[in-house]
């Protein structure tokens, strides 16, 4: 695991300390700017359904296997 990527790379998002593989991502444009705060935001749902803030991940990580 890559630690420390851009979310606009990353493939998994680190939460209470365990790495979980991202499914999708939000607040980001098609042009890779991401959304304010006073916008909402911007942040990534996990493979299990969890819906992951910028404010609550820890970390980004990308697979380094892939």
């Amino acid at each position: 695991m890559i630690e420390g990527v851009d979310v606009r790379d990353a493939t998994h998002v680190k939460v209470d300390g365990k790495w979980q593989r991202i499914r999708s991502k939000y607040g980001i444009d098609t042009e890779g700017r991401l959304q304010k705060p006073s916008r909402g935001g911007f942040g990534v749902i996990t493979e299990n359904g969890v819906n992951v803030s910028m404010w609550a991940a820890q970390s980004y990580g990308k697979d380094d296997t892939e």
